[in-house]
């Protein structure tokens, strides 16, 4: 099955608070000028994104042929651990829109820089969510006692240059986006990658991975536990 979605932009719609704490700035502390910048950018979010997505299941064997990309993943991460146990996958892509970044981009050649950097937060935030929106769409259509997450190249061993196999397959270039030489996507607001649903148990991993030293902030523990414990909730 393909599917390409227009996702509610009240799924997806950050709140200027949560805005603040992704620019690094505690709820409550701000100061109201900092504070009026942050409902700007949100404002701007709303009249300025488009979100849309994309979804196609594919088999174990596809996948297989797509994760090694250019044969630069880490020698071992937990995506090549997990996806072999899968009982189902489909390849994903979300974007905002092309105006949200023409719009962050002319704020800062404006020098409108408190703007310019809260909205690209808030953009950054709106493009998660939408993958989300995206990861529930997909469990939707599992049995109810599997766990489905969401994995992008770029993460957790898996090479960002897989991206290439990836749109290959995929072609997102159905909802505007595409792929530049240095694997980036445009619009840069974009998310992709791939559903794995399987046994909630599959998707547990001890964080010894080379590159989880490097790891500032550790989030995939906060959606692996909401997996295996579905009253938690995830950040």
């Amino acid at each position: 099955m393909r599917e390409v979605l227009d996702i509610p932009l009240a799924e997806i719609l950050p709140e200027s608070p949560t805005v603040l704490v992704q620019q690094g700035v505690p709820a409550g502390t701000e100061p109201e000028t900092i504070a009026d910048i942050a409902r700007e950018a949100c404002r701007l979010l709303t009249s300025l994104t488009a979100p849309r997505g994309l979804l196609e299941d594919i088999d174990l064997a596809t996948f297989a042929a797509i994760y090694p990309g250019q044969g630069e993943n880490a020698p071992r991460s937990p995506l090549a651990e997990i996806h072999p146990q899968a009982e189902a996958l489909a390849l994903f892509a979300v974007t905002v829109g092309s105006a949200v970044s023409q719009q962050i981009d002319q704020l800062f050649d404006d020098h409108n820089y408190p703007l310019a950097a809260a909205l690209d937060a808030a953009a950054s935030l709106a493009a998660d969510s939408g993958a989300a929106w995206m990861q529930k769409r997909f469990a939707g259509r599992c049995t109810s006692n599997q766990g489905v997450l969401r994995y992008s190249p770029g993460y957790c061993g898996w090479h960002v240059s897989a991206q290439i196999k990836l749109f290959a397959k995929l072609n997102p270039g159905e909802i505007g986006i595409t792929l530049g030489e240095s694997c980036l996507m445009d619009p840069l607001k974009s998310v992709s990658g791939v559903m794995v649903a399987g046994p909630p148990v599959i998707h547990e991993f001890t964080p010894d991975f080379d590159f989880c030293a490097e790891c500032a902030d550790h989030q995939c523990r906060d959606r692996i536990d909401h997996v295996l414990h579905p009253g938690h909730k995830e950040t």
